[in-house]
């Protein structure tokens, strides 16, 4: 497993230890990071697509398609 190093000042260090030990809490931090920045794409990706096609539906048609979601 690659090590790799970061620099905390020592407020940031005692703010972290109160969660775990540095290298869990900077585990923890990276992980939600890369996830968030995954997020972040697909969503991204989503917007472009839902811009090229714009589909218009009625408010009795998307009350429709919210009922039929929840009865699943």
């Amino acid at each position: 497993m690659p090590t790799i190093t970061v620099r905390v000042s020592d407020e940031e260090k005692k703010r972290l230890l109160k969660h775990g030990t540095l290298s869990k809490s900077v585990r923890e931090a990276l992980q939600l990071y890369l996830s968030t920045r995954q997020s972040d794409e697909l969503i991204g990706k989503l917007e472009q697509l839902q811009r090229k096609n714009r589909i218009r539906t009625t408010t009795a048609e998307d009350v429709r398609l919210i009922n039929e979601d929840r009865e699943r």
